[in-house]
This record gives C-alpha cells, structure tokens and sequence, in this order.
C-alpha cells in the first residue's frame, strides 16, 4: 500500500470541505500495518490498565512467561510497558501475541497485520508464520 494524505480522506466530501478528516486510533495503526505489509511487519498494540496490585502481578507474571520461552526482548518491551510491538518475523510475532494473550488476563493486545485488525489479522498472521504447515 501506498499511503499518500488523499487516502486519508474520503472522496464523498466536498472539494472545498475535503481540508479535513477524523481518524481513529485504530485508522491509524491499520495504515500503519498496511504500509508495512510487503515486509510482513505485524504490531501488537499492549494494553495496560492501571488498577491495582493484580495488574503489576499479572505484568510480572507475563514477563516470566515471556522470558520462559526465550521472548526476551519482548518480555523487556513488555516489563516497561511498550504500547506497540512492531515485529519483522511472523512466527516470532504470533508466539507472543499467543503468549501475551493466553498468559495474562489483565493485559490485553489487539493485532494488526497486512491491514488488518481482529480475527482476519490473525488468520493472516498464521499463514505467514507457519508457511510449512501450510504446504504440507
């Protein structure tokens, strides 16, 4: 994909009207995911709620997990509290969105891949990250 500011607004405005647009959070991150598709790159967008003493146990908890499979980096992304985890490598991006979402109840993560959000992200993520399961 190609993201120039034309895409960004629709076409049914008003020429004159057509000098501003709203976007979403979410516009954003799957541009963001759209351009970045030809290299495979998926974000993971963290989602750390501020309550109480369980969140930090659950973060902790996570980190160990994180680290228990040798997702080191991303368990020092996470113990810091990064909002976004861009990955280069499908099959290391799917293990820790899978990671981060079975092993942590109080942490949440979407998925954005190839322009996509939700199961259609997910979907295309997996075929990407296990090629060889595919093609047998």
């Amino acid at each position: 994909m190609n993201l120039t500011v034309e895409t960004l607004f629709p076409a049914n405005e008003q020429d004159d009207e057509n000098v501003v647009t709203a976007l979403s959070h979410q516009d954003i991150v799957v541009a963001l995911s759209a351009a970045l598709a030809p290299q495979k790159v998926a974000v993971l967008h963290m989602l750390y709620p501020r309550t109480d003493a369980r969140t930090h146990a659950s973060l902790d908890s996570l980190v160990a997990v994180l680290h228990g499979h040798g997702l080191h980096h991303v368990a020092r992304l996470v113990s810091q509290e990064a909002h976004y985890l861009l990955f280069k490598d499908p099959a290391k991006a799917w293990r820790a969105f899978q990671e981060i979402r079975n092993d942590s109840l109080a942490i949440g993560v979407h998925l954005y891949y190839n322009g996509l959000v939700g199961e259609a992200a997910e979907l295309a993520l997996d075929i990407d990250a296990h090629p060889k399961a595919r093609a047998a």
